[in-house]
């Protein structure tokens, strides 16, 4: 399934929102925004991402251009993405809300993104993304 968007993707740079579901997310999507929240709370968490989550938002917008198709109506979607990076910056996962397919389809698409080093191996990213679906 690829997921459509009409006039374009947005790369929301705030900061997460404390909201309660009434649904638990799956697991995997659970753990992602767990270590993404205690990773953001770290001392090298923190410089980190005061210096380079902007970039990485901007990063994500062609990303998940690549995921989508063009639909003529569609509602303005914002959900999270959650993405894995090594120490040397390259983003080895990419977990999201919405579906584990468009996390996979993410994934895959962002082979060839770099971003700074990261303050350690499997450092959790939270980025917040709009699209119309």
């Amino acid at each position: 399934m690829r997921w459509a968007f009409r006039s374009g993707v947005l790369a929301g740079l705030l900061v997460p929102a404390l909201v309660a579901s009434a649904e638990e997310p799956p697991p995997r999507v659970k753990l992602a925004q767990d270590l993404a929240r205690a990773h953001a709370v770290s001392a090298a968490g923190k410089q980190w991402l005061a210096l380079n989550h902007g970039r990485a938002a901007q990063l994500m917008v062609p990303v998940l251009q690549k995921c989508v198709e063009e639909v003529q109506d569609g509602e303005l979607t914002s959900f999270s993405t959650y993405l894995r990076l090594s120490q040397k910056g390259k983003v080895l996962e990419i977990v999201t809300e919405l579906d584990d397919e468009l996390g996979r389809c993410m994934t895959k698409e962002a082979g060839g993104v770099q971003l700074p080093a990261a303050p350690r191996e499997d450092f959790w990213i939270q980025v917040n993304l709009a699209a119309m679906l």
